[in-house]
């Protein structure tokens, strides 16, 4: 109790006098440390809908392929934007608290939407495990567990398993990044089952060209799954 006190009137103050809390992206001062980023940076991101041609752009690749249903996402992502930003240290810094609340937005859509608030699970694209052991987590995971947060839509994180090592996507063209994914993810040991029949949301951070999640759908779909649906942070062109 006593300890409890300090720490409220005393340490922290002084703590925040001497190391004021400031955001991640814009560096002003914030008053409440926990948010990370200030209320202006998060409304400065893009937002984006089914009516944005980055959107329907997308989605037509997505009809072509047939692997994938539908898709939902929250901003549209522009190059050396302050969303690049921030899912940079999602990805590269270790500030795990982005995929959270990342994911808890997206968990938000989510549930207007009945054909993917009625999903059997969550599955976050893996990582190899060798990029995996270099960072240390997948930040898809900790958006999947931000939409779970939301949603109550559980996560399956052992599902789906990466087993080629790809260059980043980034630099590719569309026909690279298709062959790139090719035979890239399989099921994981005896979890045929876990997917028979089941509507799953394959969840990423950035989608571009959908090479990724398409290989992803493809394996899932050969293993009888009944549907597959793609959520995002974002979407880029």
């Amino acid at each position: 109790m006593i300890l409890n006190i300090l720490f409220r009137y005393i340490i922290k103050p002084v703590r925040e006098f001497i190391y004021p809390p400031v955001c991640f992206i814009c560096n002003n001062r914030i008053e409440d440390e926990s948010l990370r980023v200030c209320s202006l940076c998060w409304g400065s991101f893009k937002l984006v809908e089914p009516s944005d041609p980055t959107w329907k752009e997308i989605k037509a690749k997505f009809d072509e392929a047939k692997f994938i249903d539908d898709i939902i996402s929250c901003y549209l992502f522009e190059k050396d934007g302050k969303l690049q930003d921030l899912i940079h240290q999602l990805k590269y810094q270790g500030i795990k608290s982005h995929g959270i609340k990342l994911g808890e937005m997206i968990g938000v859509k989510i549930l207007l939407d009945n054909l993917f608030s009625n999903a059997d699970f969550l599955i976050p694209v893996p990582l190899h495990k060798l990029k995996k052991r270099e960072r240390g987590y997948n930040q898809a995971e900790l958006i999947c567990n931000g939409i779970s947060n939301k949603t109550k839509i559980p996560v399956e994180n052992t599902i789906l398993e990466r087993i080629k090592y790809t260059q980043t996507q980034t630099t590719l063209s569309l026909i690279e990044r298709k062959e790139n994914m090719q035979e890239a993810f399989i099921l994981s040991h005896s979890r045929g089952d876990k997917v028979k029949g089941k509507r799953i949301i394959l969840v990423d951070d950035v989608i571009t060209t959908g090479a990724t999640i398409n290989s992803c759908a493809k394996t899932l779909l050969q293993h009888n799954a009944k549907s597959i649906l793609a959520a995002s942070i974002a979407l880029a062109q």
